[in-house]
């Protein structure tokens, strides 16, 4: 089971690296770090906030966090 959690994490840390790469080229996103880096931060910064939001019952707490993730990256929430 830990493999196919850590599979499923490192196969979206891979696919959102990607994501923020053509976001830095097409000057969308601005991050500072390796997109490998960066991709890491907002997986963890997004599980924690789910992790934090489910005991609660309050989406408000994760909208929160995922809104202020994309204003820091540059995008628009």
């Amino acid at each position: 089971m830990r493999a196919i959690v850590i599979r499923f994490f490192e196969d979206n840390e891979i696919w959102l690296s990607r994501v923020l790469e053509q976001g830095r080229k097409e000057r969308t996103l601005r991050f500072t770090g390796s997109t490998r880096e960066t991709a890491r931060f907002v997986v963890a910064t997004l599980e924690g906030a789910m992790l934090v939001a489910r005991p609660f019952g309050d989406i408000a707490r994760f909208q929160k966090a995922a809104s202020s993730l994309i204003a820091g990256l540059g995008g628009q929430t």
